[in-house]
Order: structure tokens, then sequence, then C-alpha cells
């Protein structure tokens, strides 16, 4: 099952060291991250702030330790970390997916057709 797990980092080095480690160790396939801006309660006041919007793209077989190497580098006190389930995944994403992560087998891709973005 592919797993999509949500967080917010503070600027984009934090966010960018954090997706070349995960990925590297294979926790993640793709990690896709934007500069947003957020509204929130903290500490009895409502801060409006620029964040980094991390979308991490994974397997149930990776996900734990996915959340557990991000909760233990991130940045903030309080680390939003969300787990949503991709429904309707195409089986080609899923094989990518599954290759790309923990417990996966790498196998050659033929890139020479069409180019594809995660």
């Amino acid at each position: 099952m592919g797993i999509i797990i949500v967080s917010t980092y503070p600027d984009k080095k934090s966010i960018s060291q954090v997706a070349h480690v995960v990925v590297q160790r294979k926790l993640a396939a793709c990690v896709n991250y934007t500069n947003i801006n957020s509204v929130y309660s903290w500490k009895d006041k409502i801060e409006d702030t620029g964040e980094f919007l991390a979308l991490f793209k994974t397997t149930a077989k990776s996900k734990q330790k996915l959340k557990e190497e991000i909760a233990k580098s991130h940045p903030y006190q309080v680390p939003e970390i969300v787990e949503l389930k991709m429904d309707g995944i195409s089986v080609p994403y899923m094989k990518w997916l599954d290759e790309s992560t923990l417990g996966g087998k790498p196998k050659k891709r033929n890139h020479s057709s069409k180019r594809r973005n995660p």
C-alpha cells in the first residue's frame, strides 16, 4: 500500500537535508516540498509564518522507520507527522514505490520512452 507522510518544516535547508537522508536510506521513494504560509495557534498566540510543506511518499513496509526518522531529526518541538493512505494508486507507480523503498527489489527502468515525475 502506498503511504504519504505529511510534515512541515521551518526552512528549505532543514527539509532538503531530511529529504536527501530518507530517500538515500530508502525510507521514502520521493519527497516533494514547497513553500507555504501557515496560520496556527502556538503557546496562546496566533502565528502567521512561512513554512515548507513536505510530502514523503513511501510504503506500508517503510512508513514506521520513516516516521521515526522524521521525529528524530525534526527541528520543531511538536512536529506534524500525518499519515495518508493512497487510494486508487496506479500499478506502475505502486511498483516503483515498492522498488524504491525498504524491502523492494530495485529493477532497471526504461526512461527512453517517457519521463515521469514522482
